[in-house]
């Protein structure tokens, strides 16, 4: 009686695993590549201009591995993320950050370590989406050491993952971000923080840029960005970066006299002002690369070392689960 109702367990779970192997099969045909990136800043000077306005990565989910790093689990649960651990945020990162994009009262940390990395040996499973590895799974030791070694570089960015490779209108980018938070001086689009005091202390200046405060519940970062990787026939890697440098601006303004003003006179007496700025230094590429080979990104003011590493394929937890079961369920059986 036994014996029947243990081989009888044996054919369900026999089943789940090959339902689930259907349902996988569409996974199993996905691409999985090992990736690993360093960004740094280049302190040369240039006399290229910049121009003022931040580019705008793709509207979008991405994969963000920083945040859970940065964050603790506790802090996490108090902004109301439905209890997102660091757990979750490994199985389930697109659900945990769209949470989190959705909520204002998310802490910002002063400063993002350069190094991201997951606390032990990761691997991939179907179905789970991108996971961080661990410092040791990486490759770049000796290049970053050497690029550490040259006057002027400063690192930025280091992390190692696995994520699938899928077509462009399907592809997932990972959000990066890094260094100091500017957000204590400075407003999203590069303006400081003190103008707003110096419009309540000159109510009749009407600056002439429309929009000069944000958002300032917002990061301003000094690295903020996604990086694309996707597969169409070749890897295509597509990078909208903004790398943030402090500078000065001079600021047109507008004087309206209220004594003097009337529909008759509608002239303005204009004048202009330094001040600091922000300024947002963009990296937008778009560049069809080959697998393991080391690829360099060069910029007038920052660099990026990239590579995609083929790996093996990943196997769904639920298959590895399933089949250690089976084979508990069958050893148990011989006694």
């Amino acid at each position: 009686m036994f014996r029947l109702s243990t081989n009888k367990l044996i054919i369900a779970l026999a089943a789940s695993v090959i339902s689930s192997l259907s349902t996988t099969a569409f996974a199993q045909e996905e691409r999985w590549f090992e990736v690993e990136i360093y960004l740094y800043e280049h302190n040369a000077p240039t006399t290229e201009q910049w121009p003022d306005e931040v580019i705008n990565s793709r509207q979008r989910k991405t994969v963000d591995f920083i945040t859970p790093m940065v964050s603790t689990d506790l802090t996490a649960v108090n902004m109301g993320l439905n209890g997102c651990t660091s757990a979750d945020w490994a199985t389930d990162s697109l659900n945990c950050n769209e949470q989190l994009n959705s909520n204002n009262q998310v802490k910002s940390v002063a400063d993002i370590p350069m190094l991201i990395a997951a606390p032990k040996p990761a691997t991939a499973y179907l179905g789970d989406g991108a996971v961080l590895l661990a410092e040791s799974q990486s490759q770049f030791k000796d290049i970053i050491a050497t690029l550490k070694r040259e006057k002027g570089n400063k690192s930025l960015l280091h992390m190692t993952w696995q994520q699938s490779m899928l077509p462009r209108n399907k592809a997932i980018p990972v959000k990066l971000y890094s260094g100091n938070d500017y957000s204590k001086d400075y407003e999203q689009n590069g303006q400081p923080l003190q103008l707003s005091n110096l419009n309540d202390e000159l109510p009749q200046f009407d600056f002439m840029s429309s929009g000069l405060l944000a958002d300032t519940k917002k990061p301003v970062w000094k690295l903020d960005g996604t990086l694309n990787i996707y597969l169409e026939h070749y890897l295509f890697i597509e990078t909208a970066f903004n790398l943030r440098q402090e500078g000065e601006k001079t600021v047109t303004l507008a004087y309206h006299d209220p004594e003097s003003f009337s529909s008759d006179n509608l002239t303005a007496e204009t004048g202009s002002v330094t001040t600091p700025f922000l300024y947002s230094i963009p990296m937008k590429q778009n560049r069809r690369v080959r697998s393991d080979e080391v690829h360099y990104f060069d910029h007038p003011k920052m660099g990026m070392i990239i590579q995609i590493r083929k790996m093996e394929q990943p196997t769904a937890q639920t298959e590895i689960d399933m089949t250690n079961r089976i084979s508990s369920t069958s050893e148990a059986n011989r006694f």
